[in-house]
């Protein structure tokens, strides 16, 4: 064990990291202290920057915001004291000790004159004047983060015990024991494990586009993360199917924004329709096929802004909408819609109507825990149930 103490800059490093909202805790940090202490990152800057990005970084963009922090701090080389023995190795310890370059004395800087534009504009002269050296570190701030995201979707659990026998059954141990009446041999069963299968059905492009990297960044934290059995994505562009009979549509012709509420029994389920296995709309599965591979008896989570982007009232979507919620309701009953928009943008839109006939929350921290109650079977009321 080395008494030398951490370099202090990480200290303003950790601190950094917290203002950027990494759950960082002091255990987190007394961590790095113990690794340090037993001799771990001393070799070299990169060994130090990579042991901070192990002990802080969840993820893989964590670690990348970790090394952009670390590399703007100036290190110079350290020495560590000189140890007669080590638990580790016989040998002392003894880090590679790096020559800085003398960087020569920092001049004022000389005035220096933009070319006069078009406008007019006067020079600039910056003489005597300190210019900042660091480089800033642009960090996505999105409504909710991986962590959040895949924290939610721990909590969706369908534990089943399957799998060999390792755990301990206490109860029926002591059971064997009291029938037997001699020390029997202890009673083994199967560890719980979470069997819950996700489907999620994406929409991108579009008005979909500007919510492209949030949508992914829970997509990517969901499957990583989320500690499901199953998680498959697919994705679509507006709606899943197409091509759903209008006919039906004939008695709302008068209304300026129709409501399917009177027709909405003759509409048939439909799976006419196409979803791709990358946002790139590439490579395209039958809907059918992918609903008898992966819905039945799973629960499903489409992504979508159901019109609200462009604050639309299309009957056409919607009609598509709720002949795939039909047909999906054949599958598995437990479905929900998470919206990237807040509900107050989902009026005089196809989202308004939509959302009365699928629980339908929004895409932030508070709507993905509802999201997961709802699918986790707590009662949800409907204004008009399919």
């Amino acid at each position: 064990m080395l008494d030398t103490p951490a370099p202090e800059f990480l200290w303003t490093l950790y601190c950094q990291l917290r203002r950027r909202h990494f759950a960082l805790t002091p255990e987190d940090y007394d961590a790095l202290r113990q690794a340090l202490r037993a001799g771990f990152g001393w070799d070299s800057r990169e060994t130090l920057r990579d042991l901070c990005c192990a002990l802080w970084g969840k993820s893989q963009a964590e670690q990348e915001t970790v090394a952009a922090l670390f590399d703007q701090f100036r290190i110079t080389s350290w020495e560590l004291p000189e140890i007669e023995s080590s638990p580790v190795s016989s040998t002392r310890i003894q880090p590679e000790q790096r020559e800085q370059p003398e960087r020569p004395a920092q001049e004022p800087h000389e005035a220096i004159v933009t070319q006069e534009t078009k406008g007019g504009l006067p020079p600039i002269f910056i003489a005597r004047e300190e210019l900042p050296e660091s480089h800033f570190v642009l960090v996505p701030q999105f409504p909710l983060t991986y962590r959040e995201t895949a924290q939610a979707w721990r909590r969706m659990r369908q534990p089943v015990r399957q799998g060999p026998a390792v755990e301990l059954d206490l109860e029926a141990t002591i059971q064997r024991r009291c029938r037997q009446g001699v020390a029997a041999e202890v009673a083994l069963r199967p560890r719980r494990t979470n069997t819950a299968r996700l489907l999620l059905l994406v929409d991108c492009q579009g008005s979909m586009t500007p919510f492209q990297h949030v949508v992914t960044e829970v997509v990517a934290a969901i499957q990583e993360s989320g500690r499901l059995e199953r998680v498959e994505a697919h994705y679509f562009h507006d709606v899943p199917v197409e091509g759903t009979n209008k006919a039906v549509l004939a008695p709302l012709s008068d209304q300026l924004y129709p409501v399917l509420d009177a027709v909405l029994p003759e509409i048939e389920p439909s799976t006419e329709g196409f979803l791709f296995d990358h946002a790139d709309l590439l490579a395209p599965q039958a809907v059918s096929e992918v609903l008898n591979a992966y819905a039945e008896g799973a629960a499903v989570v489409l992504i979508s802004d159901a019109g609200a982007a462009r604050g639309q009232y299309d009957i056409y979507r919607l009609l598509d909408t709720v002949a795939f919620l039909k047909a999906l309701k054949t599958y598995t009953t437990k479905y929900v819609w998470l919206n990237p928009l807040p509900q107050k943008r989902w009026r005089k839109s196809s989202a308004a109507q939509i959302a009365r006939h699928v629980p339908m929350f929004a895409l932030d921290r508070a709507g993905m825990y509802q999201a997961v109650n709802v699918l986790r079977g707590q009662p949800y009321m409907l204004e008009k149930p399919i």
